[in-house]
C-alpha cells in the first residue's frame, strides 16, 4: 500500500517556528531599567540592526523515526522530533554583570514561559518543552561592557 504524495504531512518546523516568534514578539518588552536599551525578537540571526537586546529563533536540529512498524507511510506513521534553538544576547556598556545577567535571565525566563503556557505551540507540535540552556558571559569584544549570551533549547514532538 502507498501513499500519495500530497497526503504525506508536512513538518511541523514552520509553523512551530512561526508560533514561538509571534508569541515572543508580543510577550518581550524593552528593559524597564535601561531606557537606552532596545530590544529585538529576530527570525534568525539579526541583520545590521543590533540593539542591546536580542532574542533570535534560530537553528533547528531535527530526527526522524518510524511511529508504526507497519503502513503506508500516510498520516501518523512518522514521528518527528526536533530542537529549537532560541538565543538571547544581551549587552551593556559598563561593569555590571550581575545586572547584565539579570536581564538575559528575565528575558530567558519569558521564552520558557512561552513555550509552557501552550506546550502544543497553537497546535503545531503534540509537545513542545523546554529542555535546556547554555549562559555565557564576559566582556564584549573592545571591553567597553558586559555581553551574556543564552542559548536555550526547545524539544519539540510531532506524530506526522
Amino acid at each position: 500500500m502507498t501513499t500519495p504524495i500530497g497526503a504525506v504531512p508536512a513538518s511541523s518546523i514552520t509553523a512551530a517556528r512561526a508560533w514561538i516568534f509571534t508569541h515572543l514578539q508580543t510577550t518581550l518588552t524593552p528593559d524597564p531599567t535601561s531606557p537606552t536599551s532596545e530590544l529585538l525578537v529576530a527570525d534568525g540571526d539579526p541583520g545590521p540592526y543590533q540593539p542591546d537586546d536580542i532574542v533570535s529563533v534560530g537553528e533547528v536540529h531535527q530526527t526522524y523515526a518510524p511511529e508504526s512498524g507497519v503502513g503506508s507511510g500516510g498520516p501518523g506513521w512518522l514521528r518527528e522530533e526536533y530542537q529549537l534553538h532560541i538565543t538571547v544576547d544581551v549587552y551593556r556598556g559598563g561593569d555590571n554583570p550581575a545586572g547584565t545577567f539579570a536581564r538575559a535571565r528575565a528575558l530567558a525566563d519569558l521564552v520558557v514561559a512561552v513555550v509552557r503556557s501552550d506546550p502544543s505551540l497553537g497546535g503545531a507540535v503534540d509537545r513542545a518543552r523546554p529542555a535546556g540552556a547554555a549562559h555565557t558571559t564576559g566582556w564584549d569584544d573592545e571591553h567597553r561592557g558586559r555581553h551574556v549570551s543564552i542559548d536555550l533549547t526547545i524539544d519539540c514532538l510531532k506524530i506526522i
